[in-house]
Order: structure tokens, then sequence, then C-alpha cells
């Protein structure tokens, strides 16, 4: 096989894996979710706890915005091969 070549097995490897990692950044967005559930604004620190939940779980949404978008390419792939 060449190296550049793709085809069935290496685009459902891929897929694989990208599957795989969606449910981890799933699971980190549902982490930070909890922790922002468990985190009372009642004092600076918990507010500033609470703030940076919020921007790592907004990061998080991105990473599974872009390994969904990566799954959608892969998959329209493997169906025109």
């Amino acid at each position: 096989m060449d190296k550049g070549e793709e085809n069935k097995v290496t685009i459902q490897a891929r897929l694989k894996v990208l599957n795989k990692s969606l449910v981890s950044e799933e699971n980190s967005v549902q982490y930070y979710q909890t922790l922002l559930e468990n985190t009372a604004s009642d004092s600076d620190e918990k507010i500033g706890e609470h703030r940076i939940y919020e921007e790592l779980q907004a990061e998080e949404r991105k990473h599974v915005q872009v390994l969904r978008d990566m799954i959608q390419h892969w998959e329209n792939k493997l169906k025109n091969l």
C-alpha cells in the first residue's frame, strides 16, 4: 500500500480513533458541567473557579465540534469509495 492511499480499512481505523476521541471530549464537557453545578458563587475565589470551568468547558465543546466535523469528513470519504 502506498503511504498516501486511503482505503476502507484505513478510513475505518481513522473513524475508530476519532469516535473514541469524541467520547473522551464529550466526557470532558460533562465533567466541567458537574464542576460548574457543584461550585458555589459565594466568594471571589469560587467565582474565579466558576469562570475558568466555563471557559474550559467552552474549549472542550470546540474540540467536540472539530471531531464531529472530522468524523463527517471521513464517513463521507468512506461512502465515496
